[in-house]
């Protein structure tokens, strides 16, 4: 685990792209998936590696997952990890991350708006579920989403 450069970019785009297009379809029709994944670009990740915290977990090298935390607000903004490299932990170990960074900076909650298909996966680490809410995209779509909350430690 290490914290996200800017020569990360375009391997941030690809594991999100490649996250939401696998695991996505799931929970969301193809229609929800393609507005969901539409208009990634490589630039989208720098303002968050210069606001926010992002880090970046490895297989030999190579990015396989990401994390962003929002450090302002307690909100776990992102959290991606490739399809092929998914349920081995490693989002898992991308959560812990991020939420000792939390600790660290002295917060007492976290939140993220999850995905239907992250559900699980939040609860698993101790998120409550809250109400049901949308997700809007730029372009117009969206897709139905949870709010999770988590105190911390």
């Amino acid at each position: 685990m290490r914290k996200a450069t800017y020569q990360d970019c375009n391997a941030l785009c690809e594991i999100h792209v490649s996250a939401i297009r696998e695991l996505g379809k799931t929970h969301y029709s193809q229609a929800e998936v393609d507005a969901w994944s539409r208009g990634r670009t490589p630039e989208r990740y720098e303002k968050h590696i210069r606001e926010r915290q992002v880090v970046v977990a490895q297989h030999r090298s190579i990015p396989v997952g990401f994390g962003t935390l929002d450090l302002t607000t307690g909100a776990v903004m992102q959290l991606y990890v490739k399809a092929e490299y998914a349920r081995k932990r490693i989002g898992s170990q991308i959560l812990e991350e991020l939420l000792s960074i939390a600790r660290a900076a002295g917060l007492r909650e976290v939140h993220c708006i999850s995905s239907l298909n992250a559900e699980a996966f939040y609860t698993k680490a101790g998120f409550q579920s809250g109400q049901k809410c949308k997700h809007r995209f730029r372009d117009g779509g969206e897709i139905d989403c949870i709010a999770m909350r988590k105190l911390l430690e």
